[in-house]
């Protein structure tokens, strides 16, 4: 009998701890969470000018400029001629300097306004590795330490002279895995 006593003693008091359990309510609890737009010379993933074409301004950010407002050559050339097509080697770089022992991949794309005129390559590609493969976006896969220099092939067949194109090169990074 001490034996079925004590089952049912121990019967209810797991019922009572199983209740005091599901009685549970959900908890609340703020934690901080904090994203920095920076200029393009401060961020992790780091874009270095290597071509007198590209610059940092005076906000941080790269410009790539083909015309009198190009601050390494401020006014000389009124920019590229029509019907021609030119290819810059390295343009400028994106490093991997500041993820340490993590892979990155990195997505370029280029604006709809600058889809015709200007196509992207790398040597470090795996599709766009030359002038010849370039395309409107690049992927590329950055080692710890290592960079990724890009090239531009500029094509205006068809364009007149005195037009002015404008436009924007998006470049995301992530973790490669």
């Amino acid at each position: 009998m001490n034996k079925i006593a004590l089952l049912v003693i121990f019967s209810v008091a797991l019922a009572l701890v199983a209740g005091v359990g599901a009685n549970f309510r959900m908890f609340n609890a703020e934690r901080e969470f904090s994203v920095a737009v920076v200029a393009d010379d401060q961020e992790l993933i780091d874009l270095t000018p290597n071509q007198p074409y590209a610059f940092i301004d005076d906000d941080g950010k790269m410009i790539v400029r083909f015309d009198t407002l190009n601050r390494n050559y401020p006014g000389y050339g009124n920019g590229i001629s029509p019907d021609t097509i030119y290819v810059f080697d390295k343009v400028f770089c994106v490093s991997n300097g500041l993820w340490d022992n993590e892979t990155i991949a990195v997505d370029l794309r280029v604006s709809p306004s600058l889809e015709g005129i200007i196509k992207l390559y790398s040597p470090s590609s795996t599709e766009n590795r030359s002038p010849d493969e370039a395309g409107s976006t690049l992927i590329t896969v950055i080692k710890p330490g290592e960079d990724a220099c890009i090239g531009f092939v500029i094509n205006t067949t068809g364009y007149t002279k005195d037009n002015s194109y404008e436009g924007t090169i998006t470049i995301q990074g992530y973790r490669f895995t």
